[in-house]
């Protein structure tokens, strides 16, 4: 049954761009049988023969939707009988089968158009990049627009502004937000702290960097916080940190000897190693030291979760899709991940690949100990108010109600069985 009055606009304007895309696009929406899939097929084959058909499903989507049929549509031009190029066997059985599946109720809701910006290119942004590639989105009636930002404090304040409701971002900026009054919060958690301070190879321990310039691609966002929390716990105060634009842009700052180190993600870690560069501090360390951060996930306004509960839900249900997909499309998930990230060595991208399965949570649930331990480690590098922080309660910081609705519901069990 059809919910909503669409638009004959909106109404042409799917069938034009969805209705002859082929079988396998329906299959795939529609979870449909192979026996249904083959009289699918069979009727796409049927539907761009037919000409004269395509004008009756014309009139029956306009009819379906509730909309008036135009007197134009009923002119002489498309009076019948018509001339079809087919038999009258493939008219009634295209015409049939067409009206079984109900091709009107597929498309008269529509899509749901979501701007999302995301915060850095790599392979904890993979599982939204498969779900846009490979129409996962387009599957929960999503049409998700992905918009690398690369600022996660430029991403929040667009946020607060009200230009973008739910974003690939989490960490320090979420944070930070919420102490100074905001309502983003996160509602999923993807991968942990896992970037690398990448090095020349003439600095060979963590005391070698007094003095040295550090390269982040941005100031006060997930990289700053973390070339900050090594040089508190080593005790280094005299080191330079430098905005850089962007983890590529940093790259090109060390291979021109304008910075000592920067602060890098997979794949690119690969492709400085293959260059001679040093990992000084990786994932490992931040491990050994106990640190639980929230590095990669999705947030949202407060505000907008009340009013859009399902898109919120539906857009993280295609992102863990994108995820599962990612671990059974191995060559799928790579020529993404070289699309994104512009990287062609095979070698490195295979590297990322498998470290991403190693790293991103098919649980992502936000860890409530996780948010206490980064709101303390703020404070203590001075990055958030203290006496801000210490009356703000951890719950305010994150929302795991969807992620609790989806195990609730057996979504993830499923998924991931």
């Amino acid at each position: 049954m059809i919910n909503r009055r669409v638009s004959i606009k909106a109404a042409l304007r799917a069938l034009r761009e969805e209705a002859f895309t082929g079988a396998k696009s329906y299959t795939r929406k529609l979870h449909l049988t192979t026996k249904d899939a083959k009289s699918t097929k069979s009727l796409i084959k049927n539907i761009r023969t037919l000409r004269g058909l395509r004008k009756i499903i014309f009139c029956r989507l306009l009819q379906r939707v509730g909309g008036a049929m135009s007197e134009s549509l009923r002119s002489s031009k498309l009076r019948w009988p018509l001339k079809f190029v087919a038999s009258r066997r493939q008219f009634f059985f295209a015409l049939a089968t067409f009206l079984m599946i109900g091709i009107p109720d597929l498309y008269a809701q529509g899509l749901v158009k979501v701007l999302f910006p995301y915060s850095v290119v790599n392979y904890s942004s993979l599982p939204w990049m498969i779900a846009k590639d490979a129409g996962l989105f387009r599957k929960h009636d999503l049409d998700v627009d992905l918009i690398f930002m690369g600022s996660s404090s430029l991403i929040i304040q667009s946020m607060l502004a009200g230009s973008v409701p739910v974003a690939g971002v989490a960490g320090p900026a979420v944070i930070s937000s919420v102490v100074s009054g905001g309502d983003v919060v996160t509602v999923a958690n993807l991968a942990p702290l896992t970037i690398a301070l990448m090095v020349n190879p003439t600095i060979e321990k963590p005391e070698d960097l007094k003095g040295k310039k550090i390269g982040v691609p941005r100031l006060g966002a997930v990289a700053h916080f973390a070339i900050r929390l090594i040089l508190d716990r080593h005790g280094i105060k005299d080191t330079t940190i430098l905005q850089m634009g962007s983890q590529p842009e940093a790259a090109a700052g060390m291979r021109r000897d304008a910075i000592d180190g920067a602060m890098i993600s997979p794949p690119l870690t690969y492709v400085l190693e293959k260059e001679g560069y040093r990992e000084l501090v990786g994932p490992q360390d931040y491990r050994r030291l106990g640190i639980q951060f929230v590095s990669q996930g999705i947030s949202a306004r407060r505000s907008f979760i009340a009013k859009n509960r399902d898109v919120v839900a539906r857009l993280m249900k295609a992102t863990m899709e994108g995820m599962k997909l990612m671990s059974s499309q191995e060559n799928l998930a790579k020529k993404i991940l070289s699309k994104y990230t512009r990287q062609t060595d095979p070698e490195s991208l295979d590297r990322a690949y498998r470290f991403g399965l190693d790293t991103l949570n098919k649980d992502p649930t936000i860890p409530r100990e996780a948010i206490v331990s980064m709101v303390r480690l703020m404070a203590d590098l001075g990055l958030v108010d203290r006496a801000a922080a210490a009356s703000t309660p951890p719950e305010a910081f994150y929302d795991n109600s969807v992620v609790d609705e989806m195990k609730r519901t057996g979504f993830l069990r499923e998924l991931w069985k």
